[in-house]
């Protein structure tokens, strides 16, 4: 949960900053005929938390089941 909310999160907003400079470099740079960065990697504190709560509540009813 602390890598989904927190590391990936702020590396893909690091890769759509990286992806607004690079277009704004001109054509002839180098750089500028790279493919984009992907800049979905993480989640929302939000969806982190519905994921642990869709979890926990999975594990109740698969434990409720046996």
């Amino acid at each position: 949960m602390y890598d989904a909310s927190g590391v990936r999160l702020h590396a893909g907003r690091q890769a759509e900053l990286l992806n607004q400079i690079v277009c704004e470099l001109p054509p002839e740079h180098p750089v500028s005929n790279c493919r984009p960065l992907r800049d979905s990697l993480g989640h929302t504190p939000l969806q982190v938390a519905a994921g642990a709560i869709l979890g926990c509540i999975v594990a109740f009813l698969m434990r409720s089941s046996s």
